[in-house]
């Protein structure tokens, strides 16, 4: 992880250590207000300004790699995750809440805001936190918490976030105030900028007053006459245009038979072997590990630099006037233009002729088809277990291996496995933000590849195929499902999505799974612990030693200050975490599915989405209820827009609570029994004393594996949705 230098963590530690900078919350009456200055503009803002090439300008930012003198300190500026979205052209779509912060006026005391005073009621004439969309007068849905009296906490609404790429102005008044009743004040230097004349600025100030704060002002003035404690224009990236020439590049995607492959001994399908040729542009695989002349070593101790490519991320395919997509320079470098991946094929049983190559490459190319997106440490091969309610049907099912999984293995120069089945952060990379927004959108290119290849040359082709995802799978699928919208050779038949969510890096941490794995590797990652090195064992660790010298001095010296070393870690983790989600969120917010509805939506695609809901009412009894999803949280606490639910909203899904059939479903069903993984494996039992699904094969597990994998199949086969009482949330459940 770079996230922080290891001074500043290590300065950071040795406050924390110290117990200085506490703080203490009171009532006194101190004024507050939004501190603002040049060196340190709340984000998100235009008036930071955009480079030459579209993208957020940062200080200190890198004008091009010539500013260093090698790459991989170039590369170190936007893998950190508090600059990475400097690469992108434009802000966050407000995924993760937006952020303004907060200070009191000569005091180090924190000042707690009356909620009373924070409205917001979509009234310009009232509220006084509001964020409009621009040419609009009636101000947003959104939901303000001032939960620790350092910030206002901004969340855009409870289902859709905002849209790309659009201008927006954020402006809070003064009729926010203090429990002690003290108007929200502005600072002396936004209030000298908002009311200086441009005459009177230097370039730097002219950019903020020009590209910010007037705009958001005279929207405003257009509608009240409140005094204006903070205002802010903002212009969100675009989402599409990138992942729109990938998807184009593939258009002439080919899948082939393997001849010879053929294997007949399951009874309910045959299997066979494809390759399928299409583009690749994330710029790393198992060439690149052998032949890059920096090597690739995993390392703990100092993991980019041993294996520099497996850290680099997916730029344009014209450096001229920058090195990062926007929506000016969309066309992407080609890393492999013939990349073969290989394709498992499950084919019905010929009902009048022996099973063949030949009665097998006709199915392939007519048949009605299935494609299969598997989840986060699987792969393709899973698509067996639930292949043959299609193949019995008369469908062909096909899959692929996702990066870092299956055949996409990466093995390093030692022979170490790089994969997600081996460690989840290779592919899950949020050491690089930019890197794990490449690794999604090469996943989202490649099925639609198999979706292009299954025309067979043929763009008119009209050939019937759905969607079927699970868990990582399912949520790669909404963004296969969007950007295959308006195109007559990717359109599906329906899309079925299986524990999704969005939200992707919040949903991480709330993962009663995932949540612990990423704050364990938050901690030990060797930015922090080498500042904790650098603070309790300095005659060890300094400037010059190696990250691997400091961490070993640190192991060799545990035991005379495990508490400190466990103090620090949660210390600094706590400081570190706010940072790194809005860092990483902010540059992935084009390869999350909350950033990927709104053609579906549109096109009204026919959808069905499978949450694992769960039997818990108020309580989860040990050894009945079965929990809510463990892996794939429904929702969390801390954002209204992290989880199945919240996309549930976005994708504008109707709760299906009884039988349906229709040509055009759109909606959701919420499975009771089982968890997460059901949909594929009938393991998932009530919870147990420990607070997780006890892992054992019963028969209701099974019998709930049979009930999700009908809902789905009827929903592909029969243009219908059939749920099983006592499985689903279902209409009887309101009685």
């Amino acid at each position: 992880m770079r996230g922080f230098h290891s001074l500043s963590l290590a300065i950071s530690a040795i406050t924390l250590l110290s117990g200085c900078g506490s703080e203490e919350s009171t009532s006194d009456n101190i004024a507050v207000e939004v501190p603002f200055s040049l060196s340190s503009i709340p984000m998100p803002n235009d008036g930071y300004g955009y480079d030459a090439d579209g993208t957020i300008s940062l200080p200190g930012e890198p004008s091009s790699p010539n500013a260093y003198s090698t790459n991989a300190e170039y590369d170190a500026y936007y893998q950190n995750f508090e600059t990475s979205f400097a690469a992108v052209d434009g802000w966050g779509l407000c995924v993760e809440p937006i952020e303004i912060p907060l200070s009191s006026v000569g005091s180090e005391q924190v000042i707690a805001l009356e909620p009373q005073s924070i409205i917001t009621e979509a009234n310009s004439a009232t509220d006084t936190v509001m964020l409009f969309k621009e040419g609009d007068p009636t101000p947003l849905d959104i939901k303000v918490t001032n939960n620790d009296g350092r910030s206002l906490s901004i969340q855009c609404g409870d289902a859709l976030n905002l849209d790309t790429p659009t201008r927006y102005h954020l402006v809070v008044t003064n009729g926010v105030k203090t429990e002690t009743g003290q108007p929200l004040s502005a600072s002396s230097e936004f209030t000298r900028l908002m009311n200086s004349s441009n005459e009177q600025l230097n370039d730097s100030e002219l950019v903020v007053k020009r590209d910010s704060i007037d705009p958001a002002v005279t929207h405003y003035r257009s509608l009240a006459s409140a005094g204006i404690a903070y205002a802010a224009t903002f212009t969100t990236q675009d989402a599409y245009s990138p992942l729109d020439e990938m998807v184009e590049g593939n258009k002439n995607a080919k899948l082939e038979l393997v001849l010879g492959s053929l294997n007949t001994k399951h009874n309910d399908f045959d299997e066979a072997e494809g390759i399928l040729t299409v583009t690749q542009y994330l710029p790393f695989d198992q060439q690149t590990a052998d032949n890059d002349p920096s090597g690739c070593v995993l390392d703990e101790y100092d993991p980019i630099n041993a294996c520099q490519a497996m850290y680099r991320w997916i730029e344009p395919a014209d450096t001229t006037n920058g090195h990062h997509l926007t929506r000016n320079n969309p066309t992407p470098k080609i890393h492999d233009a013939t990349k073969e991946l290989p394709v498992n094929i499950y084919l019905p049983k010929p009902k009048h002729t022996p099973s063949s190559d030949t009665t097998a490459e006709w199915m392939m190319k007519n048949n009605k088809a299935v494609i299969f997106v598997h989840g986060l440490g699987g792969d393709k091969s899973s698509t067996s277990l639930m292949a043959a309610d299609y193949t019995n049907k008369g469908y062909v099912v096909f899959a692929i291996d996702m990066p870092y999984h299956g055949s996409q293995i990466v093995k390093d120069n030692n022979g170490n496995e790089i994969s997600a089945n081996a460690n989840r952060a290779f592919f899950i990379n949020i050491t690089s933000p930019l890197t794990l927004r490449s690794n999604l959108h090469q996943a989202v290119t490649d099925f639609t590849g198999l979706r292009y290849a299954l025309n067979f040359g043929n763009p008119q082709a009209q050939r019937e195929v759905s969607l079927i995802g699970q868990s990582l799978g399912g949520i790669v699928s909404v963004m296969i499902s969007e950007m295959t919208q308006g195109r007559d050779d990717l359109q599906l038949k329906t899309a079925n999505f299986v524990v999704p969510g969005q939200g992707l890096v919040n949903l991480t941490l709330n993962s009663l799974l995932l949540g612990p794995e990423m704050e364990r590797a938050i901690k030990d990652s060797p930015d922090i612990q080498r500042a904790i090195a650098e603070t309790l064992v300095p005659n060890l660790c300094y400037e010059g030693v190696s990250n691997e010298d400091c961490i070993t001095a640190l192991n060799d010296h545990s035991s005379s200050f495990p508490d400190s070393i466990a103090m620090l870690e949660e210390e600094i983790y706590a400081a570190v975490l706010p940072l790194l989600k809005k860092g990483v969120q902010r540059t992935i917010d084009s390869a999350d599915p909350a950033g990927k509805v709104h053609r579906q939506v549109s096109e009204q695609q026919p959808t069905l989405l499978l949450e694992a809901f769960g039997t818990c009412k108020n309580d989860c009894e040990v050894g009945v209820d079965y929990i809510p999803d463990s892996v794939v949280p429904n929702s969390a606490p801390n954002n209204q827009l992290t989880g199945t639910e919240p996309l549930i909203r976005a994708l504008k899904l109707d709760p299906i609570l009884d039988n349906v059939q229709a040509p055009d479903i759109r909606g959701a069903v919420r499975a009771t029994k089982g968890g997460h993984g059901t949909y594929l494996f009938p393991y998932e039992g009530p919870v147990n004393e420990e607070g997780v699904p006890e892992q054992e094969i019963t028969i209701e597990g099974m019998q709930a594996m049979a009930a999700q994998q009908l809902a789905i199949s009827s929903m592909v086969i029969d243009q219908k949705v059939t749920i099983r009482n006592n499985y689903f949330v279902d209409s009887s459940d309101f009685n």
